[in-house]
């Protein structure tokens, strides 16, 4: 839960305007997380210190690690990902920055639960039971403490071959515990096509995982790919789909869940111009997609859970209602059972009850008066 003062803004982040009325609400708004990377949520000051341990040197220091303005090229992001991923080594290693993520970039921005990213080739050398007991034994720990609970998805790097997709999702199927609840697929969608991973999709399919993939750069008709071929239930960004009406038309109708991250798409210019409109989210919303928010990589795009919905506040004139709706389509889209979800759902629209609600943003700065709202539901 967070505190009752409202959290600093994030380390490095862009400015926005100062609003304490929006800075409140977004604070105390609940959360659900299902578009977050393990990696990149590590602090700065952690990878320094893990570097340290393992005799990695860096290049930077802790004040200047993530250089998130050199982000719109996304080689050199998945660059300084491969940086961080290769310090995290041990089972102690994978229970510090997996308890971290979960408490002081998680719970105490209001995030009730998370579906935590892992990308296991993202650690070269380390056996897959090894990252587990960390990871896992770091989850306990932080649903003890804090009371934030957390699934995990399991990730593929779709830059590496097919064969060893299907060897992950192997892995995935012979170490299988019940806080894995599904599979992913990221790095540059530009060097692995989806289609290229349907085997592995398949053999996660028939073990019952979820499935999910990120789709950031198009074209729309993989998002038919990842629906049809790869049996996603939900798409990691997926901002180009209104491109295409009939596309989008489905979607709708299917309420197929995109998992979007306002800041970190913008900087990386996956949703548009990197100007700070959010403008594709706003299509997205508008044309009645099921749109969850979250942060991606927070400390390397100078963002948090509270961050991402304070820059849609002031981009797009969100506010409680719309913002709370978020979480409610999170909800409905995450891994749990019904049973689970009802009781989440009840922790979420407490929350929301007790949340003041900003007052409307200027004429200049409000939604498009056709604007068609999701409000908050259930």
């Amino acid at each position: 839960m967070p505190d009752s003062a409202t959290p600093a803004y994030p380390a490095h982040s862009r400015p926005v305007p100062s609003d304490p009325a929006v800075d409140a609400m977004v604070a105390a708004l609940p959360k659900v997380s299902l578009h977050c990377h393990l990696i990149g949520t590590v602090a700065p000051q952690t990878v320094v210190d893990l570097a340290a341990k393992h005799g990695v040197p860096l290049a930077r220091s802790a004040d200047d690690l993530y250089d998130h303005d050199s982000y719109e090229d996304l080689g050199e992001f998945l660059r300084v990902l491969d940086v961080v991923g290769s310090v995290i080594r041990d089972a102690d290693d994978f229970h510090r920055v997996t308890y971290e993520s979960l408490t002081a970039g998680g719970a105490a921005h209001g995030v009730l639960y998370r579906e935590i990213q892992l990308s296991p080739p993202g650690h070269p050398g380390v056996p897959y039971p090894r990252l587990l007991e960390g990871v896992v034994a770091g989850l306990r720990d932080a649903r003890t403490d804090v009371g934030i609970d957390a699934r995990l998805v399991v990730g593929i790097n779709r830059e590496r071959s097919a064969g060893e997709a299907v060897e992950l999702v192997e892995q995935v199927i012979a170490h299988r515990i019940e806080e894995v609840v599904g599979i992913g697929l990221d790095y540059a969608e530009v060097n692995g096509p989806p289609g290229r991973f349907v085997e592995a999709y398949q053999l996660a399919g028939r073990a019952g995982l979820g499935r999910t993939a990120h789709s950031e750069s198009g074209p729309p008709r993989h998002v038919l790919t990842l629906l049809d071929d790869l049996g996603c239930s939900r798409v990691d960004h997926g901002y180009h789909v209104v491109d295409d009406a009939e596309i989008t038309a489905r979607c709708v109708e299917e309420r197929i869940p995109f998992n979007c991250t306002p800041v970190s798409s913008d900087i990386g210019r996956y949703s548009g111009s990197g100007d700070g409109t959010h403008h594709r989210i706003r299509q997205m919303v508008d044309a009645g997609l099921c749109v969850t928010i979250d942060s991606d990589d927070p400390p390397m795009f100078g963002t948090d859970p509270t961050h991402d919905f304070r820059v849609l506040a002031h981009a797009l004139g969100y506010r409680r209602d719309q913002l709370a709706a978020f979480t409610f389509n999170a909800i409905d889209a995450c891994w749990l059972d019904e049973s689970e979800k009802a009781a989440l759902r009840r922790r979420a629209r407490a929350m929301v009850a007790a949340t003041p609600d900003a007052p409307a943003p200027p004429p200049a700065a409000a939604p498009d008066p056709h604007h068609h709202s999701q409000e908050a539901h259930r």
